[in-house]
């Protein structure tokens, strides 16, 4: 056996309490617009198959949080986006931005929405709260008419392994510097065997290092000069 990744428990180094998912995201949404854009959309940016499958999409937003994501692709021409996330403050904040034509709080893997109704789906920096990434694949498989394309960005599984969970200032617990959500590793070669197992082909991957210009503008991240933090991948729905 080649191995898996253990329970980011394992890796852990900071120990931050841990909040669940919809939990966590619910105290941070007030806050998490000023996510750095290094991390998923300079990485979608790059991706060159985007540029021509974006305009006139239909697209699904899994994991949509308060819309950062739907807000670049309805600015590179999709023509209709909708937003599913877990976490109803985060669609509160999703609605206000006025780029999605209807928002649905429920489970990524099992949204309800209706079969073969979209061009293409994303998901941004959500995976790693996933445990079921097989799960995962096949509700965008479903979701997906035949040669959709399915765009994913996550944290890179080299960077989570270093012991860095999600985690964010909570002004709600003033002794408590920051406040971690639910992690999940998943190797890179699962976006890749489980992705091919239930229906996709790969079109393109790409990976988001810690650059000297990061740093200049971040110092904070000097620490990781040279090192993967997001990884990027484009799907096609066969």
């Amino acid at each position: 056996m080649t191995g898996t990744p253990k329970p980011f428990g394992h890796y852990d180094r900071r120990h931050y309490p841990t909040l669940s998912v919809v939990d966590g995201y619910a105290r941070w949404a007030p806050t998490y617009d000023a996510l750095d854009d290094r991390l998923d959309l300079d990485l979608l940016a790059a991706l060159p198959a985007l540029r021509t499958l974006v305009p006139g999409a239909r697209i699904v937003d899994l994991g949509c949080g308060t819309g950062r994501t739907g807000a670049w692709f309805s600015a590179r021409g999709a023509s209709e986006l909708v937003g599913v996330d877990v976490c109803e403050p985060m669609l509160e904040r999703a609605r206000e931005r006025g780029v999605y034509a209807s928002t649905t709080c429920a489970s990524i893997l099992a949204t309800g929405l209706a079969t073969g109704a979209f061009d293409g789906a994303v998901s941004s920096m959500v995976l790693d709260h996933v445990a079921d990434l097989a799960g995962f694949f096949v509700e965008a498989h479903r979701l997906l008419r035949p040669g959709g394309w399915l765009a994913v960005v996550d944290f890179h599984p080299f960077f989570m392994m270093q012991g860095i969970p999600t985690h964010f200032p909570d002004a709600n617990s003033p002794t408590t510097p920051q406040v971690a959500i639910e992690n999940h590793v998943h190797a890179l070669r699962d976006f890749f065997q489980v992705a091919v197992a239930k229906g996709f082909a790969v079109r393109a991957f790409d990976e988001r290092f810690v650059t000297d210009e990061w740093v200049e503008a971040a110092p904070n991240f000097r620490k990781y000069l040279g090192q993967p933090v997001t990884h990027a991948w484009v799907y096609a729905r066969e």
